[in-house]
């Protein structure tokens, strides 16, 4: 009978084991389709990631950097919430400076830039007009990426075009 309470005992502290390993575990990254909200957020997470490290990178051009600059004052805050929430997804519980980076790295995203100097060159010369432009505000983007992704044939491209070609024949008459 102590051999059965042991096993017994043993057996209920391996699975207590797994299951706390299991939620502390780091998540692995994978769209979000059944969840819209954190489906935009992956998606604009990936915009402000990519323009965080272009802006960081062209620091010695002084349009690109000003530019920049002026996107951060409208854009960080909304990145910075979009960064605690996808941290929560994938469990990134240690508060860091680098947050960013590693919700970057766990969704397999660049966390580097790695451009020659000409493309680099390039790329500067044009983030001020890029970060212009009204689909670089990310509020925006995600209110708007939110209601594509939560259409409901928003996988199925079939079932979409059918339902665009049905509201063009609609918007003709």
């Amino acid at each position: 009978m102590a051999v059965l309470r042991y096993s017994v005992v043993c057996g209920l502290w391996m699975l207590g084991s797994v299951v706390h390993a299991a939620v502390d575990a780091p998540r692995s990254h994978a769209y979000a389709f059944d969840q819209p909200e954190l489906l935009a957020t992956q998606r604009v997470f990936g915009v402000g990631n990519a323009v965080t490290l272009l802006g960081e990178a062209c620091i010695e051009d002084a349009k690109a950097a000003d530019s920049y600059a002026e996107w951060g004052e409208r854009n960080q805050a909304t990145l910075s919430d979009m960064t605690v929430v996808l941290a929560a997804h994938y469990r990134i519980f240690e508060p860091s400076g680098d947050l960013q980076q590693r919700v970057a790295e766990a969704m397999h995203l660049n966390t580097k830039l790695t451009l020659s100097n000409s493309a680099l060159t390039e790329a500067c010369a044009s983030l001020p007009a890029t970060l212009a432009q009204p689909t670089m505000d990310l509020a925006q983007r995600y209110q708007s990426i939110l209601r594509e992704v939560s259409d409901p044939n928003y996988t199925n491209p079939r079932k979409q075009k059918k339902n665009n070609d049905r509201e063009d024949q609609t918007s003709s008459q």
